[in-house]
């Protein structure tokens, strides 16, 4: 595991110069593994660990199992928790997302204050073809299907190489100790349904499917560049930039055949997602003044040209959902999916609403809460002030201002992250349930 390792790093010139690197470590056997190989192999580095305040005492006990490694191994140790939650309600954002923003948020404001000159994560290959599968699930573009690089800017992937069994095996002859952490058995979030279901079931059609996914993600990450040099070679002819403004004409778009995927790569790197794309061809035939908002930029349609300049548009007051689908797609929840009543517990913390389906009529909205509403928290008859309900929960007033409400019809559905309406409650008559995770 170890040459193999260095013979990896090597490969992709990961550890170029005598650069000091930054280990991310959750505490998990990845990370403890990907800790045991820069320790074997002499590298200078520190350690990093993010306490996201989500698990109570588990995540204090991750917290103090990996400080307490640096300590005994004389590694300097860098910790920081974060009100997670209170970040993704000020934000709009699922938990994974606000995690993830988090993380990194601070691995960069280390790599400029500690003179860090790249963060390790450890990500393996098994995680590459989880991404990989992902994406093409919830649908993507060609490069969302050509997985995780071993370097991206400033952030390192020294275990790609390596599978999941690759890092037990190597943990059990070693005996490196790890944290285990329960929810990476939990089926409410699809990483974890693709890498307890749908691999396995794949693997039975072809025992070798993690390496043909990796094969075929070179395959794809090759016709990616090749794609992004006639793109370049393109976008040169046809966009005219001035500063943050670029424009295009309208007529040059139009003569581009196939429209849709030419459209889609000449866009994306202003921000478009692909289901956007028939939004920007009919902009293309809209009038003059008529625009699109992508990610990151406005498109305007403008008497015979597009116009592209950066700006996003304002976060929406209210959110609103006609399906399931919208609801998946949307990012303010990091799993929502529909199962049946059975023997097995609900799921019971404050990130998760169980809701019977059956009760919930769409278009479902979300918005902060305001003085006048009201629910019927779980476990009561009677209604009640959601200022009254967050007064008693001990709310404080700086997270009251970003509770948000789940509303079917005009009726609260959930406070999000503290309790669910007693009227939309899982009974043994609910045929349907419907799991919420924030």
């Amino acid at each position: 595991m170890l040459s193999r390792f260095l013979e990896f790093s090597e490969r992709e010139k990961l550890f170029t110069g005598a650069g000091r690197i930054l280990l991310a470590v959750s505490g998990g056997i990845d990370s403890m593994v990907m800790a045991w190989l820069f320790r074997e192999a002499g590298i200078e580095h520190s350690v990093a660990h993010c306490n996201f305040s989500l698990r109570g005492d588990e995540s204090d006990g991750d917290e103090e199992f990996v400080a307490s490694y640096a300590r005994i191994n004389n590694i300097p140790f860098f910790s920081k928790r974060f009100d997670t939650l209170v970040y993704a309600g000020t934000n709009r954002i699922s938990v994974q997302m606000a995690a993830r923003e988090l993380r990194y948020n601070w691995f960069r404001s280390l790599l400029c204050s500690e003179g860090f000159d790249a963060v390790a994560v450890a990500h393996n290959l098994n995680d590459n073809v989880e991404t990989f599968l992902i994406n093409l699930s919830r649908g993507t573009g060609l490069q969302g299907l050509t997985g995780m690089s071993p370097r991206t800017g400033e952030i390192i992937r020294p275990l790609l190489f390596a599978t999941r069994d690759d890092i037990v095996s190597c943990a059990t002859a070693r005996g490196i100790d790890f944290r285990e952490d329960r929810s990476n058995a939990e089926l409410k979030y699809i990483r974890n349904r693709i890498r307890h279901k749908v691999i396995p079931e794949l693997g039975k059609v072809n025992p070798g499917i993690l390496s043909a996914v990796v094969d075929t993600m070179k395959n794809l990450a090759s016709a990616s560049a090749l794609m992004d040099t006639y793109r370049y070679q393109l976008g040169r002819q046809l966009f005219t930039s001035s500063g943050d403004t670029t424009v295009v004409e309208i007529s040059s778009l139009l003569e581009l055949n196939p429209l849709a995927p030419h459209i889609f790569e000449l866009f994306r790197p202003f921000g478009l997602f692909p289901k956007q794309t028939d939004e920007v061809i009919s902009l293309l035939q809209a009038g003059t003044g008529k625009m699109v908002y992508t990610a990151t930029h406005r498109l305007l349609n403008d008497r015979g040209r597009i116009i592209i300049s950066p700006g996003k548009p304002e976060a929406p007051s209210e959110y609103r959902f006609n399906s399931i689908d919208e609801m998946r797609l949307s990012g303010l929840f990091s799993a929502v999916r529909i199962t049946e009543p059975s023997e097995d517990a609900l799921p019971a913390t404050r990130l998760t609403a169980s809701l019977d389906l059956d009760l919930v009529t769409f278009p479902v909205t979300v918005r902060q809460w305001k003085p006048g509403d009201r629910f019927m928290p779980l476990g009561m008859r009677q209604m009640k002030k959601i200022s009254d309900f967050l007064i008693d929960m001990k709310v404080p007033v700086t997270e009251k201002e970003q509770v948000m409400l789940l509303l079917s019809g005009g009726d609260v559905m959930w406070v999000m992250s503290y309790r669910i309406d007693n009227r939309f409650r899982v009974t043994e008559e609910t045929g349907k349930i419907l799991v919420l995770t924030l």
